[in-house]
């Protein structure tokens, strides 16, 4: 999440934000964020990147009230990310997804064709 984030979520200006970022860092409660520049039609700036931890530690720093929305968003970004389609990490696990895939296809093919034969006396008619 993005300290840029943070202050809308806790409706704080952003320099305020990155303020008590570097705080904390320093206090050693936290740990030093990425820092990202960012660049725009008019000037450039930066934000950090902060894992889930420490966002919770900075927003209840900020507005303990918003904690309950910081929570949201991290399972939104959570729920986005389980969502996503999983690659299969291992070899035998590719080959079974290959192998499950091109079962699923057999079996529609089959059903496509025995589907045609009867409506049909057996021709199977394709047009291009």
């Amino acid at each position: 999440m993005s300290s840029r984030e943070m202050a809308e979520l806790t409706g704080k200006r952003h320099d305020s934000v990155k303020r008590t970022i570097e705080t904390l860092v320093e206090r050693g409660v936290i740990e030093s964020p990425q820092i990202v520049e960012i660049k725009t039609a008019t000037k450039t700036g930066t934000e950090y990147r902060i894992g889930k931890r420490d966002s919770y530690v900075i927003v209840a720093q900020l507005s303990p009230e918003f904690t309950a929305k910081l929570v949201d968003r991290w399972q939104e970004l959570e729920a986005q990310v389980a969502a996503a389609p999983k690659l299969p990490q291992t070899f035998a696990k590719a080959l079974r997804l290959a192998a499950c895939s091109a079962s699923a296809k057999a079996t529609c093919y089959i059903g496509i064709i025995s589907g045609c034969s009867r409506s049909t006396g057996g021709l199977l008619n394709v047009s291009l």
